[in-house]
């Protein structure tokens, strides 16, 4: 199979994840395994120390163009201005509410941060940069004949602010939500 590039717009239908960041190899992107005190690539086996390891997004979304459903997974830099903050501050801030909070699990996303999600992506529509797979004939020279080919597209670029112009990123949404003692301090 060739990689097949091309543009989708497409509206949000929703958010499929709850856990907008992972540790991220530098060098290969994958999931690191972390430690209290070191990290590990499973796969090129690059290691460190925990404090260093760096962060990025990946965003799961179910998205629908005028004909078709599709799941996308979103990665990496590009969500910066959707976030309004880098992938390794928010996953400070998430670990500073959750040690506030009492919640024992360090990288689960609080409720009022999945909340802030669904409200900015949820029923906007982007325009999504889309790398997958081609059939072997040559075909899909669109970005929805690319799709149809693909059970599951996994790198996807957000090209665009959503294109209905409303643009509050999930870091203005959360603002809002301040008055409560519970709201993530970012």
């Amino acid at each position: 199979m060739n990689k097949a590039r091309g543009l989708l717009a497409a509206s949000v239908i929703s958010v499929q994840n709850s856990c907008f960041v992972y540790p991220a190899c530098q060098s290969c992107f994958s999931r690191l395994g972390l430690n209290p005190k070191r990290f590990n690539c499973p796969k090129c086996g690059c290691t460190g120390e925990a404090k260093d390891a760096a962060y990025r997004y990946r965003l799961s979304l179910k998205i629908a163009d005028t004909n078709d459903l599709f799941d996308i997974t979103v990665f990496g830099s590009c969500l910066d201005p959707f976030f309004g903050v880098t992938a390794g501050n928010l996953q400070r801030c998430i670990e500073d509410f959750n040690q506030l909070s009492g919640e024992t699990n360090r990288d689960a996303s609080p409720r009022v941060l999945v909340e802030a999600v669904e409200t900015c992506f949820i029923g906007k529509r982007f325009i999504f940069g889309v790398k997958g797979c081609a059939s072997e004939d040559g075909g899909c020279s669109f970005a929805s004949s690319i799709l149809q080919n693909c059970s599951r597209i996994n790198r996807v670029q957000m090209d665009s602010a959503p294109m209905d112009n409303s643009s509050a990123s999930v870091l203005a949404t959360l603002n809002p939500s301040r008055k409560s003692s519970a709201a993530i301090q970012l």
